[in-house]
């Protein structure tokens, strides 16, 4: 033994230093698990001698013993759920200890075990090189150490083990909870388009029957069976219209152009133009101000948005009532602000948080055509690009404003 092992002997052994062993937890406790890894035997007697008693959060410690670095694979293999490592540096080789940690940290991939360094050699792990270079939760020196100072660093760790265990469980739960949500929503859209998709087919077949039926039997029906016909005529094609309405709704966000800088005041030209006999047809005053930004976004998608939005416009207006339009743009705080406002029917206040559901209608159909569908298409379109909806209005008769805020990052970034 050289003199360096021999002071840390004699230092240790004035320290007292008991029968060496390990600490068994009291039947039915759920141990905190210390692994002690030195090759002096007298260290582990004062840490047991030390340990032994300690209660951490109303669990006992139950404190495993290793003499060299590969004993200490062994035992970690043998309790994978081990909270701290008390490691001596020097052992069977100069790095013995430092070569643990690297096994730990990089091949175990073992984040959440806290891992201190009690040497009595410093000049082998120099302490500012092991603390930068090394995933060390601690470094002591055992000429320094008392059983205070002990203390606190294993309470310290172990509530820190505890911390990052249960952040840990949180991170996997939560990720095994994300890709549950993603499996979900694809069966979800994969059950929305078959069935907008597939049930379209038989559905175009009875309309188109039912056609030829009324038209060969034209001078057999009396005005009572051919209105019924036209009924069922009319809600197989209005069906149809719904299920291409709910297809375009679940290919939001999974089926569309990825998103790309363009200006937005060119995409609200291209749906003016296909608003054009929507316009012309209400008679309506469009008025367009604001600032028009260059915008990231899905072209297709904020196409049908501005479409629906406008088209909308013009369509629940007030007879006998000049119809006026207003679009706006703005950006501010980093959004940007897109406003469509008439003096249309409006609506009444307790329903407007119905509007932006799936095949909610607030009048008929004999009133407005329509599947019900567009405005949640416009909440679907604006969330899948992180923004938002909203509706308001003073009441029946008295127009509705319906504003879109879409995040609108840097051009550089």
């Amino acid at each position: 033994m050289n003199s360096s092992r021999s002071a840390e002997h004699d230092l240790l052994a004035a320290w007292l230093a008991p029968e060496p062993g390990q600490v068994d937890a009291a039947p039915g406790d759920d141990p905190w698990k210390v692994l002690l890894v030195d090759d002096q035997e007298d260290v582990h007697a004062v840490l047991h001698l030390t340990l032994h008693d300690v209660l951490i959060e109303g669990r006992r410690l139950l404190l495993l013993d290793a003499l060299s670095a590969s004993d200490a694979r062994a035992a970690i293999v043998a309790h994978p759920d081990i909270a701290l490592i008390l490691l001596d540096v020097v052992m069977e080789s100069d790095q013995a200890g430092l070569d643990l940690v690297r096994h730990i940290r990089d091949e175990l991939r073992n984040r959440s075990v806290q891992i201190v360094l009690i040497t009595g050699q410093p000049g082998y792990a120099p302490q500012r090189e092991v603390i930068s270079g090394y995933q060390i939760d601690g470094y002591r020196l055992k000429s320094e150490l008392s059983a205070n100072q002990i203390f606190v660093q294993v309470y310290s760790a172990i509530r820190t083990h505890r911390l990052m265990r249960e952040h840990e469980i949180l991170q996997q739960d939560l990720e095994q909870k994300v890709n549950q949500l993603k499996r979900s929503n694809a069966e979800l859209e994969q059950f929305s388009y078959a069935i907008s998709h597939d049930l379209r087919q038989p559905l175009r077949m009875i309309s188109s029957y039912m056609q030829l039926l009324g038209v060969s039997l034209a001078d057999q029906l009396g005005s009572e069976q051919r209105a019924y016909f036209n009924f069922a005529i009319n809600g197989a094609k209005r069906l149809d219209r719904m299920l291409v309405d709910l297809l375009e709704y679940s290919r939001v966000g999974r089926l569309g152009e990825p998103p790309e800088w363009l200006e937005s005041r060119l995409i609200l030209d291209d749906a003016l133009l296909f608003l054009q006999p929507s316009i012309l047809e209400a008679q309506a005053t469009l008025r367009i101000g604001g600032q028009w930004p260059r915008v990231f976004v899905s072209p297709d998608e904020i196409l049908r948005l501005l479409q629906n939005l406008i088209g909308n416009a013009a369509k629940f207006r007030n007879v006998g009532r000049a119809l006026e339009i207003s679009v706006s743009s703005k950006v501010f705080a980093g959004n940007w602000y897109i406003c469509i406002a008439d003096n249309g029917i409006g609506i009444r206040p307790g329903q407007i948080a119905r509007l932006f559901q799936v095949f909610q209608r607030l009048h008929s159909r004999a009133a407005f055509d329509g599947s019900g569908v567009g405005l949640a298409l416009c909440r679907k379109i604006a969330e899948h690009h992180g923004g938002r909806i909203w509706a308001e209005s003073a009441g029946e008769g008295q127009g509705s404003r319906f504003c879109v805020s879409l995040p609108l990052p840097s051009e550089n970034a």
